[in-house]
């Protein structure tokens, strides 16, 4: 049907032609009084019209009888602004239309686009292979929420905020213990054959001396003396007990009259009786940090029984268990994550809160803890930094797919099974979907991060993907490198990357050729962890002093240039401050001379200062930031209130014995610092006791300010 627009065909006809735009004011009037013949609703008996109708009403008077005879002449300025209110009109009604237009071929393509199969979305190809029977949804409703197919609710709506962490996921199947089976699938990745350590403890030592010696030689830098014996006393008990030694351990130390004195004590920590029990627990409850966070299993809606994983950790430890063999318990457990069944297996506690769903935090985490890679940022995208791709990511995670989720019927502790992840019924392909950025859907099958492959079959008895990945990992040149990286960052505060857990072509190591030969021998001593403990801690590097002089100014790793020409001063880690401050107030268990912390109440203190942020990558935040929060929670809290208490096992020791009143503060500075007071310290402490009537509680006094001070949270 035609129909004459009043104003946008004329406005067409001006923009297009060119033509001087017509006076409408009349033809508006007039169309007006006829949609309106029935009049408006009227006001006090009389009918009103809207103010703009009266004003154009007025101002077209004479035009109207213009349409007849001559128009009536106006002046110019009238014109002008009625031309502007015309223009102005006309635009805004043109863009109307325009955004009315959009806004129906939008829904229009969205209509067309949901009568497709395949949900709407259009799907690419994996490489040069179309995609599978089973590439678009069937229709089919998973029965488990763990059964990690792809559904539509994998993708949260915007405004979803993150849950703080890990919680114990919702309705999971019961499962009888006889579910879960010996593994029984072929292997397809072998094991990898590496060569026997040759070299000797003191010339892998001498290796990393000369690697980080020609390092300061080329940035012409010269090392800082050699740490005092009792600064190295200090800081080998904090990094490999997590506690500043007792007055005795010092005492003895430095009283020995042998050259190898330093080897003595590495030796006696590492290999001796005395230490074993301690030396597990510290290093189990640090693991478990690199696992599931500090915060991970401390809070009771948890999914992981942080007791149990650190404990299976500890006995690792004491039996010095291969590395490798460790990660791939962890990586291919299966059974109950808590003791009530006969199914329980600590390992599970791993990857119990990050298997339920898709298994991205499973992914990411992994890659982060075994290979020293952050992988997470492809999930959505090719990073355009690092060189990682989306299908990089998605062929990792596809390994995950075969893990359930569910419960214990016995104990109903939370258990992991493996099952069968097949996409179609016409296919034993388990297949893995992601999104691109441009909206396609592309498929994954399991493809490990440098592009080796294995069948795709997604049935358990014909490939288990877990047993698989878990031989990939360890197999790989970055594992070992990993765990190099990861144990020297442990030692001096410092990696040869940082961060520790980002390595690659983008973030090249400070001393590579070191980083190499450490990795291979580290694999050739079959994954020994105390061997590569013991030669990081016999290097020279790690004996230096943490006094900077002018001619290592250079040496800063703030600023991406660690040398390692000192001893990297930083303050005490949780466990470590912890740990110190425990021993301080309690006496060592009667009969043995280890003084191993309680596990509940580290586990209590931990969760205190540290908090789930509820993100995607699992990361945490900390009380002990250095800031106000920390001060207050060292002053005020109560750890240090039972190091400090008058009953306090070193001070109660020190108050109650007949030593001198000299001797008494040194004892206190060697307990707190590790280290005797300096002339000045002991000059002023003695003005202090000589004008308190009470020496026990100025000593008690002197002793909160040795533990408060910031020599003694530092690790120098």
């Amino acid at each position: 049907m035609n129909h004459e627009d009043p104003i946008i065909d004329p406005l067409l006809e001006e923009l297009l032609g060119q033509q001087q735009m017509p006076d409408l004011t009349a033809r508006i009037v007039k169309a007006h009084q006829q949609r309106h013949a029935h009049g408006p609703s009227a006001v006090n008996g009389q009918a009103k019209a809207p103010l703009s109708m009266v004003t154009s009403a007025v101002e077209a008077s004479s035009e109207s009888a213009a349409e007849v005879e001559a128009p009536t002449q106006k002046t110019s300025t009238a014109k002008r602004r009625l031309q502007r209110q015309r223009f102005v009109t006309a635009i805004g009604s043109l863009a109307l239309s325009l955004c009315l237009l959009v806004v129906l071929s939008g829904v229009a393509y969205i209509s067309y686009q949901q009568l497709m199969p395949g949900q709407g979305t259009p799907l690419a190809a994996d490489g040069d292979k179309a995609p599978s029977a089973g590439a678009r949804d069937t229709g089919e409703q998973p029965q488990l929420a763990s059964q990690n197919g792809p559904k539509s609710s994998d993708v949260p709506p915007p405004q979803a905020m993150p849950e703080p962490g890990p919680k114990m996921p919702g309705v999971l199947e019961s499962v009888d213990p006889t579910a879960l089976v010996e593994k029984t699938a072929p292997r397809f990745v072998k094991p990898r054959s590496r060569g026997s350590l040759e070299l000797s403890d003191d010339q892998i030592v001498d290796q990393i001396n000369e690697a980080i010696a020609s390092a300061w030689k080329a940035e012409n830098v010269k090392p800082s003396p050699a740490a005092t014996d009792h600064e190295f006393v200090r800081r080998t008990y904090l990094q490999l007990l997590g506690r500043i030694p007792t007055v005795e351990e010092i005492e003895h130390f430095v009283s020995q009259r042998r050259d190898d004195k330093r080897e003595w004590l590495v030796d006696q920590i590492l290999s001796s009786d005395k230490y074993e029990a301690e030396f597990a627990s510290f290093w189990s409850a640090r693991f478990a940090n690199i696992l599931v966070g500090r915060a991970g299993g401390m809070s009771e809606d948890s999914p992981i029984d942080r007791s149990a994983l650190e404990g299976y950790l500890a006995k690792q430890f004491e039996n010095n268990t291969p590395y490798n063999l460790l990660v791939q318990d962890l990586l291919t457990a299966t059974g109950t994550t808590s003791p009530g069944s006969e199914s329980f297996n600590p390992a599970t506690n791993f990857l119990v809160s990050m298997v339920d769903g898709d298994a991205k935090l499973a992914t990411a985490k992994t890659c982060t803890a075994f290979l020293g890679q952050q992988l997470q940022c492809a999930e959505c995208h090719n990073h355009p930094t690092t060189g990682w791709s989306q299908q990089q990511f998605w062929g990792l995670n596809a390994f995950f797919r075969q893990t359930k989720l569910a419960k214990d019927r016995q104990s109903g502790q939370l258990a992991i099974l493996d099952q069968d992840f097949t996409k179609s019924r016409d296919s034993d392909s388990g297949e893995v979907y992601y999104e691109q950025p441009n909206g396609l859907l592309k498929v994954a099958y399991p493809q490990f991060v440098d592009g080796t492959t294995i069948p795709r079959s997604g049935k358990v008895s014909e490939v288990d993907r877990r047993q698989e990945l878990a031989q990939l990992i360890v197999n790989s040149d970055q594992f070992p490198k990993a765990a190099v990286n990861r144990m020297w960052q442990h030692f001096f505060g410092v990696g040869f990357t940082q961060p520790v857990d980002d390595m690659g072509p983008h973030n090249p190591a400070s001393h590579p050729e070191l980083l190499d030969q450490l990795s291979e021998h580290f694999a050739e001593s079959n994954f020994d962890l105390r061997r590569l403990m013991r030669w990081i801690t016999l290097s020279r590097p790690y004996g230096l002093s943490s006094r900077q002089i002018d001619e290592n100014l250079a040496d800063n790793p703030d600023a991406g240039q660690q040398l390692f020409a000192r001893y990297y001063s930083r303050q005490m880690e949780a466990e470590q401050l912890f740990h110190s401050l425990q021993m301080l107030a309690k006496n060592p268990v009667e009969g043995s001379h280890a003084i191993i912390a309680s596990v509940d109440d580290r586990h209590s203190w931990l969760g205190q200062v540290n908090q789930k942020m509820g993100d995607d990558e699992d990361s945490e935040t900390s009380a002990l930031d250095g800031g106000i929060t920390q001060s207050l929670l060292l002053m005020n809290g109560g750890l240090m209130k039972q190091a400090t208490d008058a009953q306090a096992a070193v001070l109660k020791k020190v108050t109650a014995s007949k030593m001198s009143s000299h001797d008494k503060v040194e004892h206190l500075f060697l307990a707190a610092l590790s280290r005797r007071p300096t002339k000045q310290e002991l000059s002023a402490i003695s003005e202090i006791l000589k004008t308190r009537n009470n020496e026990s509680a100025a000593l008690q006094d002197i002793w909160w300010a040795l533990l408060n001070s910031n020599e003694f949270i530092l690790d120098h």
